[in-house]
C-alpha cells in the first residue's frame, strides 16, 4: 500500500488494497433508534475480541440482522458466532447461527435475542464477540456484519 502526496494541496492518493474490517461502532442515528455495526472475521474469532463500544443503560435493543458476505468455515459441535455484552456474550446478546455463518445472505436474527438483550439494558454494556458450542473453531474465511438496532431511553 502506497500514498501519494504530490499536487502541493495537501491531499493524499492511496494505491493498493485498502481493508477496513473488524470495526465496530454506532453507524446511524436515526431519531430516538441507533444503529450499532460489528463487522466480524474468520481470523477475528480465533483471537479474544473485546471492542470498547458501549450501548448505554436504559438501552432497548429492538432488532438485529447478520449480513454475511463470505462463508465461515466454522468447526467443532454446534458452533455459535455470539455478539453480547464482552464477558457474558453467550447468554446476553444475540446469536449467529452455523447454518447462517455459513451461507451468503442478510438474515434477520431478533428472535434469537437472549438474557439481559431482550429487555431495557440496566447498565451500560460493552459489546464483544465470541464462540460458543463444544470445542469451536474457525479458519481465517468469513466476513459479516452484524447490525443491532437499539433505541435509547
Amino acid at each position: 500500500m502506497g500514498y501519494e502526496a504530490n499536487t502541493g494541496l495537501g491531499v493524499n492518493n492511496h494505491y493498493g488494497t485498502r481493508e477496513t474490517g473488524n470495526g465496530i461502532g454506532v453507524i446511524k442515528t436515526e431519531g430516538a433508534y441507533n444503529e450499532l455495526s460489528v463487522d466480524i472475521t474468520g481470523d477475528m474469532l480465533n483471537n479474544t475480541f473485546r471492542p470498547a463500544m458501549v450501548i448505554p443503560a436504559g438501552s432497548l435493543i429492538v432488532s438485529a440482522f447478520v449480513d454475511v458476505s463470505e462463508v465461515f468455515v466454522l468447526g467443532g459441535t454446534s458452533p455459535v458466532i455470539e455478539v453480547g455484552t464482552a464477558g457474558s456474550e453467550v447468554t446476553n446478546g444475540v446469536s449467529v447461527t452455523e447454518a447462517q455463518a455459513e451461507a451468503v445472505g442478510t438474515v434477520d436474527i431478533t428472535a434469537a435475542l437472549a438474557g439481559t438483550w431482550a429487555a431495557s439494558l440496566a447498565a451500560a454494556t460493552t459489546v464483544g464477540v465470541a464462540m460458543s458450542g463444544t470445542s469451536p473453531t474457525s479458519t481465517s474465511a468469513g466476513k459479516a456484519k452484524v447490525i443491532v438496532r437499539y433505541i435509547n431511553v
